[in-house]
């Protein structure tokens, strides 16, 4: 059954945020440094808004996680603590990843101004990893972003199409445009943006179409946009071969090779009939 990631979005806020003294405290699974963007301070957050049956991350965003996994931090103090990796590594950039950062996103918004307060906007980047949907839901979320010249977004679009978008979230079809308008209003706003399309699930037909969407929202588009391919993890091979779902190409991270379909189809020895997105 499909879901709306909206309203799972607001039962979601329930379990991650909350605030005291005016102070918004998140959910965090771990701080650390990490080797993406060249090095980069991470803050993993719990909960998310999709249910990507493709996601390494999956274990942060089960009910029982939003529940029982984490520490609450407020925004200042994850601030500092990005900061104090950023410095010690000599890492120009900071991020949030794991979960849906924008999930309770005024802890976002203070947690950049703790930055901006604090004198550091000239010296890091904050890249704010995203899928876009409440971006593309609600306009005044890129307006308020547009107040911190040092943030860089990377939008993940999940599928080429409506259809893609369904089958590999299980979100209804009808919320996949909310990402192309997060990338609009995000151009608008003068935010600086990258986008990720997960082409393992996309047909060539779909994701010509998507790219010139994309064009039409900025013809320089073209130039920010990478082309992602699944890592076949063990326990996101275990979800897909559950979903019957199956992309058209993908990596096996333990050996390091590109499967495709037929390859992929066999890590699951199963001979029932699946539903295998072809190229």
């Amino acid at each position: 059954m499909v879901y709306d990631p909206i309203l799972l979005n607001n039962n979601i806020e329930k379990y991650v945020i909350y605030m005291e003294d005016s102070k918004i405290f998140r959910k965090y699974y771990r701080f650390r440094a990490t080797k993406f963007y060249g090095g980069s301070a991470t803050g993993d957050v719990i909960g998310c808004n999709l249910r990507c049956k493709f996601c390494w991350s999956w274990h942060l965003n089960t009910p029982s996680a939003l529940k029982n996994m984490g520490f609450y931090i407020d925004s200042e103090n994850a601030a500092l603590k990005l900061l104090n990796i950023a410095f010690e590594k000599g890492f120009r950039y900071i991020r949030l990843s794991g979960g849906e950062p924008s999930i309770g996103f005024e802890h976002v918004f203070q947690l950049l101004k703790k930055i901006q307060d604090l004198g550091y906007s000239n010296k890091i980047v904050f890249i704010l990893e995203t899928n876009g949907i409440l971006i593309g839901y609600k306009k005044s979320y890129a307006i308020d972003l547009s107040n911190y010249p040092f943030i860089t977004t990377r939008v993940s679009i999940k599928g080429c199409s409506s259809e893609e978008f369904e089958a590999i979230t299980g979100a209804d079809k009808r919320f996949y445009n909310y990402q192309i308008e997060a990338v609009k209003h995000l151009i608008e706003n003068s935010i600086a943006v990258s986008i990720v399309i997960t082409v393992s699930f996309c047909r060539k037909s779909s994701l010509s179409r998507l790219i010139e969407q994309l064009i039409r929202i900025d013809e320089n588009i073209i130039d920010k946009i990478e082309l992602e391919v699944v890592k076949l993890y063990p326990n996101v091979t275990k979800r897909l071969c559950k979903a019957n779902l199956f992309p058209w190409i993908a990596i096996d991270p333990k050996n390091n090779v590109i499967l495709k379909g037929n390859d992929i189809e066999q890590k699951c020895r199963e001979n029932s009939n699946r539903n295998l997105i072809k190229k």
